[in-house]
């Protein structure tokens, strides 16, 4: 199986799934976790379970069940 195949990703292959660093992906964790973010499972060595990461932003941006509506997003990320 392919890295980018693995159902339960570390911190670092997430971030590089959504285009991250690493260091960008921790800063947006808080904020993310709130929201909703798939948190990691002990049972699999701490890692997330990538397609509900994914459900989650599906739903996050309107992409989620038929008559969805996307969130009101407050504004541009300070990475800084």
């Amino acid at each position: 199986m392919a890295k980018s195949d693995a159902l339960f990703v570390t911190e670092g292959q997430c971030a590089e799934r959504l285009g991250l660093t690493t260091e960008q992906f921790k800063i947006a964790l808080p904020g993310a976790t709130k929201s909703g973010l798939p948190t990691p499972d002990p049972l699999f060595a701490n890692r997330r379970y990538w397609p509900a990461v994914k459900a989650w932003l599906d739903g996050r941006y309107g992409m989620g069940p038929e008559g969805s509506a996307p969130p009101g997003l407050d504004g541009k990320e300070n990475w800084k």
